[in-house]
């Protein structure tokens, strides 16, 4: 579970392509929601979980174990989560098929135990485990808390149970982006719910207590309230940390462009976005045809559409000059390229107005790695809205292991 959530978080920071001034103080730079169409399936992919044996464990021969078939059952209502998992010792061959589903999550452990495969894990025993997530400002722990084992000549469960808490991890001072922005940090809140999991980012150090910003946050219950049939996955950020992840990461990308008698590709630069209620508006450069125009995109609605885009050529000459030949030329030049400026934009309206402002990555998922394994990220875009300072996007997601570095 710890990899899931940051699976989620890595997978939006990238997806909303650090810190300092640009954004609401206290408020969080993003948040990510994963929604009960979502988290089972994240679970089950996490696994296989590898655990190293406290020293002096003897009571278990293998010196590693590993948990597989992990299987959510939803959060306590405590402030953690709930989880089944197969253990085998490391070296057992793990079933390909799941041997557990959301149905075990109320059976006794003891019942669930009789039926785990074992010969064909040519494993000399298996049991069967219930664990809790908690997390706590700025740390998530899992915990075994009970376990039951297969019928074997072995028989580890009490040993396995002992286990107690068996990972901690700090969710403080985190590393989250590639270079060039490698060297900021980041502070990861977790809130476990019934059916769902909020993970929210702040800049390291900024917050003592966010549980304002979880759960309890007026304007994230709005967003979960109305996120679109089909969506598993809800996340919002700051346009100012949007803003900031633009000029890292894309400071200049091309956008195709084919209206009739228009198929050059348009260069855009220097994005900046803004928005309100119901409104958001991307400003920038935009190169075409060997011009360059400033240029702005504006969407409206509780489900953003593009309304208008506007051009207004950049850097025009300064007719300013005593010879009135060579000004009424330069006068010319600058009508001409206003002329251009305006079929431009009535072209991009055109073509634009009325589509709604999703993101989706199509056939370029979002790869990151977490620890030495591989994930791959897939988004549709259902929905995006703008709140204040804050944008959000709802969409169907699946984020699949691709497997250890190097072994793909």
């Amino acid at each position: 579970m710890g990899r899931m959530v940051a699976a989620l978080l890595s997978a939006f920071l990238l997806f909303f392509s650090s810190a300092n001034s640009g954004w609401a103080q206290g408020r969080p730079l993003m948040r990510a929601v994963a929604m009960p169409g979502l988290v089972p399936s994240l679970v089950r992919q996490l696994a296989p979980i590898t655990v190293d044996l406290p020293p002096g464990h003897t009571d278990i021969s293998a010196p590693r174990i590993k948990i597989v078939g992990l299987t959510w059952c939803g959060g306590d209502g405590a402030g953690g989560a709930r989880a089944l998992g197969i253990v085998y010792p490391e070296a057992a061959a793990a079933p390909p098929v799941n041997a557990l589903s959301a149905a075990d999550c109320d059976r006794a452990l003891a019942s669930i135990a009789g039926q785990l495969p074992i010969s064909s894990a040519h494993a000399p025993w298996a049991a069967v485990i219930k664990m809790r997530a908690t997390w706590k400002p700025w740390r998530l722990t899992l915990a075994v808390v009970d376990a039951a084992g297969a019928p074997s000549g072995a028989n580890p469960a009490a040993a396995i149970k002992g286990l107690g808490e068996f990972k901690s991890i700090a969710t403080s001072g985190l590393q989250l982006l590639p270079p060039p922005a490698d060297r900021y940090r980041f502070d990861l809140a977790i809130r476990f719910l019934p059916t769902t999991i909020v993970a929210a980012l702040f800049p390291s150090g900024a917050v003592a207590n966010p549980e304002a910003w979880l759960d309890a946050d007026p304007l994230l219950r709005a967003e979960m309230a109305s996120i679109p049939a089909g969506a598993n996955l809800l996340a919002d950020a700051q346009y100012g940390f949007i803003n900031q992840m633009l000029r890292i990461y894309a400071p200049v990308y091309e956008v195709p462009f084919q209206v009739q008698g228009m198929n050059q590709p348009m260069t855009v630069r220097n994005v900046v976005a803004a928005g309100g209620d119901d409104t958001m508006t991307m400003r920038g450069e935009i190169g075409y045809a060997g011009m360059v125009y400033n240029g702005a995109l504006s969407a409206q609605g509780g489900d953003l559409r593009i309304a208008t885009a506007t051009l207004e050529p950049a850097n025009l000459p300064d007719c300013d000059m005593t010879d009135m030949i060579a000004r009424l030329q330069c006068q010319g030049q600058q009508i001409a390229v206003a002329g251009s400026a305006r079929a431009l934009a009535a072209a991009l309206t055109n073509f634009y107005q009325g589509q709604p402002f999703h993101y989706s990555t199509g056939d370029r998922p979002l790869r990151f790695v977490l620890g030495d394994i591989e994930f791959a990220a897939d988004l549709e875009a259902l929905k995006s809205a703008s709140h204040g300072s804050t944008f959000s996007e709802a969409g169907q997601a699946a984020i699949r292991r691709l497997g250890a570095i190097g072994a793909h």
